[in-house]
């Protein structure tokens, strides 16, 4: 029996619908179910629920009575996965390009509300172990919407897992029947070929969540197809899948999968019941006058006082707990995760006071972690430039298909500003300006820091050459005896 592909499926069921063994709906349906029964689809739940502070210790139990039942979470996952997105993208990242032309349109589409996703972007990279941008028309505008990783099955084309031949998008709806609630499930199957929509429908007689066509798109003249985005009245298609991928690493991890361990075990250590539960003091009694242990521990309270026998008393015991073991045993789990997260511990006593060459290296491993993250996004920026470059064309800008450009970011890495300033201005002899402004901590964007000085230095020459001019102008005037003004360059009067 031949061996095919899902997208060569795909293209025999597309190309000739009444010989396939498959409907496109039930193979939706089958790629969806396995991508949700797989390990990787766990573990992005699995992440974002350690991310939202929801962790194992949730499960912790307790049988025995009036006893605690503790369940004290760290938003560890959070502050790690927060920090590495904002040491690589809290700063504003810089277009680099030879076409200054080319450098405007780009930062037009590279405005704020872009920036904003593309932090969002590599933050749920982190997070999830790939994230997902899609280009799409919002009025005529070149748009993009951050899809969540646990809703989008890529249809890979090489083993590397590098080249999409197509991806499948599903999202929940929530509807009304009647005075009833219902939710539906919605997806969508993107190819080079344009977009097909499919829902699963409880009313249409198919086994539950199996995926039929929804008619409310396209029309039967095209097989219920639409195109990828309209401008005006008229249709197009990428030439490539629309969507651009960013990867945390080669295996698509995420962070949760190295530290789960770590965090579960902090968790639980501080939830343990036996810190809370442990007596102060343990009450020895020796012919106890009372009827039981409730009416002692009622007379203890109101009348600091019990009632004993002829030679009856009371003797206590102090629990042994050993607190510092307790507190090295945390701390030494609180370092492994920094360690092994390759983040960098803001509460490390040390750190304040440490200099920039022990900063940079207490930095080296998120440095290191955040420059491969920085190297992937690179290639995100150049997978969406093939999308910038048909808009800006669309929009009339000019055709820029055969320009490069760069992204420079501005790692967030604590410095010595003195002494990154002095090693600027020690570097002016060997490097251009704009390369040293780029690394200036005071400079966010180099080109327009060099627009203002040289503004600020025809300023300067424009006041220089006024007040020169001046000055001789006024040297060659004076008056005559009588105090009325006359040219001093002019013939002399007779006396």
């Amino acid at each position: 029996m031949a061996e095919y592909s899902v997208m060569d499926r795909i293209n025999m069921i597309i190309s000739d619908p009444d010989h396939a063994t498959m409907t496109l709906a039930q193979i939706v349906t089958e790629e969806i179910r396995e991508f949700k029964a797989s390990e990787q689809y766990a573990n992005m739940i699995q992440a974002e629920a350690y991310y939202r502070n929801r962790t194992d210790v949730q499960r912790k139990t307790n049988d025995v009575a009036n006893r605690s039942n503790t369940r004290i979470e760290h938003p560890i996952l959070k502050k790690l996965v927060d920090q590495k997105a904002n040491y690589l993208l809290g700063k504003p990242f810089t277009v680099d390009t030879k076409n200054s032309s080319y450098g405007d349109a780009l930062n037009d589409v590279f405005d704020q509300t872009f920036r904003r996703k593309i932090k969002s972007l590599g933050k749920g990279a982190v997070k999830s172990g790939i994230a997902w941008l899609q280009p799409y028309f919002d009025d005529g505008k070149l748009a993009f919407m951050r899809i969540p990783s646990a809703e989008l099955v890529p249809i890979w084309r090489d083993a590397e897992r590098t080249k999409l031949d197509a991806f499948i998008r599903f999202y929940d709806q929530v509807i009304y029947i009647g005075t009833r609630k219902h939710t539906i499930t919605h997806a969508e199957l993107w190819w080079t070929g344009g977009v097909k929509y499919f829902k699963t429908d409880a009313f249409a007689g198919t086994i539950a969540g199996d995926f039929i066509v929804d008619t409310e798109h396209g029309d039967e003249t095209n097989d219920y197809t639409e195109p990828h985005f309209t401008v005006g009245n008229k249709a197009y298609n990428w030439d490539t899948v629309p969507i651009v991928w960013l990867k945390y690493n080669e295996e698509e991890l995420p962070l949760c999968y190295f530290i789960k361990d770590l965090i579960d075990d902090i968790n639980w250590q501080t939830s343990a019941d036996v810190l809370r539960d442990v007596a102060k003091f343990i009450y020895i009694l020796k012919n106890y006058g009372g009827q039981d242990l409730g009416e002692f521990i009622k007379d203890l309270k109101e009348h600091m006082a019990i009632k004993v026998t002829t030679d009856g008393g009371v003797d206590k015991l102090q629990a042994d707990l050993n607190i510092d073991a307790v507190m090295a045993f945390l701390d030494k789990q609180r370092r492994d995760v920094y360690d092994f997260a390759a983040a960098v511990d803001t509460k490390d006593p040390d750190l304040g006071n440490a200099s920039g060459t022990a900063i940079n290296f207490r930095y080296m491993d998120l440095s290191s972690d955040c420059d491969s993250l920085a190297t992937e996004l690179k290639d995100t920026f150049q997978r969406l430039k093939l999308f910038i470059d048909v808009y800006l064309q669309i929009a009339g800008k000019g055709d820029f298909s055969k320009e490069t450009f760069d992204i420079v970011f501005n790692m967030d890495l604590p410095v010595n500003e003195t002494d990154v300033i002095q090693n600027a201005v020690a570097s002016e002899s060997l490097l251009s300006k704009r390369t040293i402004l780029q690394n200036h901590p005071w400079v966010t964007d180099a080109d327009e820091e060099m627009e203002r000085i040289d503004a600020e230095k025809k300023a300067a020459m424009e006041e220089y050459g006024e007040g020169l001019f001046g000055d001789a102008l006024g040297a060659g005037k004076g008056q005559n005896s009588q105090g009325d003004p006359v040219n001093g360059g002019g013939a002399g009067g007779h006396e």
